[in-house]
């Protein structure tokens, strides 16, 4: 009875085949066929899901691509450097030790033996603090150059909505990392300029080693010169002890007065006070020369080879040909129109930023999805016993219903496609970005200019001091100091035989003392001043210049 009452239609318990079963065959049917709906849906989202995977992983495996090749880029000054130590070799003719980072290795001088100018010069570029600062210069602008060729990096977000009352949630991202495009018309220019910063400090750090080898050559004459000039401050006071031992014998005799002694003997107290003022001004230039070597602290009992005698040779006369040498031998010149050419690049690097900034990328979207079925036993147990219960309230049977186990599929919309960030320039077109680089550019002429106007100042001084110099020196060495040398001796001679008295004595040995330093200032300032013009041209040597006529040039003239 109960299994013909089962089989009846109608009677609220479809297709029993011995288990318990959901009422209401309609539904079961509608339900089968949305389930059918889900599965074809499902289908298609599984073939979306693989369409949309294969076009993440090319994608990414592009980005991939872009980023192991920018990643290969290094950053290596040494052989930038490399270059600046060339240029030193070629104007100086020694080549600098120079590595980066910096070599802290002991000096190869004991700060005590002798120091000759080739080593005093090798170990100031090796070792100077000022030339080891503009050295990182290099460095820096190099690694300048390594980041204006890389691109921006990309950039990726991720969203997440959660969904009231369960579910899946919705997320929203940009799903591959999105790349600015700018870098692709701007990269050009940024290298451009940063490639002309790196030439700029190229050749501005070679041009200060140069400097600073002039400066230590001018302080090894100086300090030649000093050391001479404190051995001549001895043979002066020789030569007044010789006189104030031939005064006291005239004393003894009563041929001289105790003033005349006294004038004497107080001549011998100013040279020994000049001998003190000479040995401390020869320690002050020995621990000047300890700073350019980059040895500030350490002691000042070495000494320079002796001066074996000052070489005035002759200098060119024609100073637009020394112009025209120092504007293309000068580095700093170089580097002031290397610099004017970033400028330059820069102004171009601003007119492009000026165009929109321009971003792609692709974006997926995940909508939202309900509840997942419950399909535990315990919860479709309840479930079946609370619809019996309803189904007794409604006056139908109250026979528990379990609902089977089915895997309804719920429908996950994805949606993929790209997405494009432009700016929108309304109210910064870098239009003041653009002013400022144009006048930038103006500024680095006009230094340009400028340095050039101070190029040939210091040619015209140095060429006229050195000139100046060189003469007085000849006059003094070839004329002068002859000439109160044999004046010296005949008025010593005067003197001691009583001939004349000692007021001639005095202002002829006064003329033996000056005219012996004057020929010394005079040869050392020849040789500092030549050092300083060849500095002026660039470096080199000097095409020696026409031999001076027999007639005497005016002093202070030029060439």
């Amino acid at each position: 009875m109960f299994s013909e009452y089962a089989r009846r239609p109608g009677s609220g318990i479809s297709g029993w085949d011995g288990r318990l079963a959901r009422p209401n065959s309609g539904r079961d049917a509608r339900t089968t066929r949305t389930g059918g709906r889900d599965a074809r849906a499902t289908r298609t989202g599984g073939r979306d899901a693989r369409a949309t995977r294969r076009l993440v992983c090319r994608f990414s495996l592009l980005l991939c691509v872009l980023a192991a090749v920018n990643g290969c880029a290094r950053v290596d000054a040494q052989p930038q450097i490399d270059r600046s130590a060339d240029l030193v070799e070629q104007r100086l003719g020694t080549r600098p030790a120079w590595s980066a980072p910096w070599d802290d290795a002991a000096p190869p001088w004991d700060a005590q033996s002798v120091l000759e100018i080739d080593a005093a010069i090798g170990l100031a570029l090796r070792n100077n603090r000022e030339l080891r600062a503009e050295l990182e210069m290099i460095a820096q602008a190099d690694a300048d150059l390594v980041q204006a060729g890389l691109l921006t990096n990309p950039s990726l977000n991720f969203m997440m909505m959660f969904v009231p009352g369960g579910g899946k949630t919705m997320l929203r991202s940009a799903g591959f990392p999105s790349q600015a495009l700018q870098d692709l018309w701007l990269i050009p220019s940024r290298e451009q300029a940063a490639r002309s910063e790196l030439q700029q400090a190229v050749l501005r750090v070679a041009d200060r080693a140069i400097e600073i080898a002039t400066r230590v050559r001018k302080l090894h004459v100086r300090l030649q010169f000093g050391q001479a000039a404190v051995e001549l401050v001895r043979q002066n006071m020789a030569l007044v002890d010789q006189s104030v031992r031939l005064l006291q014998t005239r004393y003894s005799a009563g041929q001289a007065t105790q003033v005349e002694l006294n004038l004497m003997e107080l001549r011998a107290l100013r040279l020994r006070s000049e001998l003190s003022a000479e040995q401390a001004e020869l320690r002050a230039l020995k621990r000047e020369m300890l700073m350019l070597l980059g040895l500030a602290g350490a002691a000042d009992v070495w000494q320079v080879l002796p001066l074996a005698g000052a070489e005035l040779t002759l200098l060119p006369d024609d100073e637009a040909a020394l112009w025209a040498r120092a504007a293309d031998e000068r580095l700093d010149l170089q580097a002031a129109d290397w610099r004017m050419r970033a400028a330059e690049d820069r102004l171009e690097m601003e007119k492009l930023a000026a165009l929109p900034d321009l971003t792609l990328g692709f974006t997926f979207e995940r909508a939202p999805a309900r509840r997942a079925p419950v399909n535990r036993l315990g919860a479709r147990v309840a479930n079946a016993a609370a619809q019996g219960l309803v189904n007794g309230i409604e006056g139908g049977m109250p026979f528990p219903e379990v609902r089977p186990i089915v895997n309804e599929p719920r429908e996950i919309k994805w949606t993929l496609g790209p997405m494009i960030d432009v700016e929108l320039p309304i109210f910064d077109q870098n239009q003041a970005q653009v002013a400022k680089a144009a006048s930038e550019c103006r500024q680095r002429a006009a230094e340009l200019e400028a340095r050039v106007q101070e190029m040939i100042l210091g040619v015209r001084q140095a060429l006229l001091a050195a000139q100046q110099a060189g003469e007085q020196a000849r006059l003094y060495r070839d004329e002068i100091a002859p000439a109160v040398q044999r004046n010296i001796d005949l008025a010593q001679e005067s003197f001691a035989a009583g001939r004349e008295s000692l007021a001639v004595y005095l202002q002829a040995q006064e003329d033996l003392i000056m005219a012996r330093r004057k020929t010394l200032e005079y040869e050392r300032d020849a040789i500092i001043w030549r050092a300083e013009l060849l500095r002026q041209i660039g470096g080199g040597e000097l095409e020696p210049g026409p031999r001076p006529s027999s007639e005497p040039r005016p002093q202070g003239s030029g060439s």
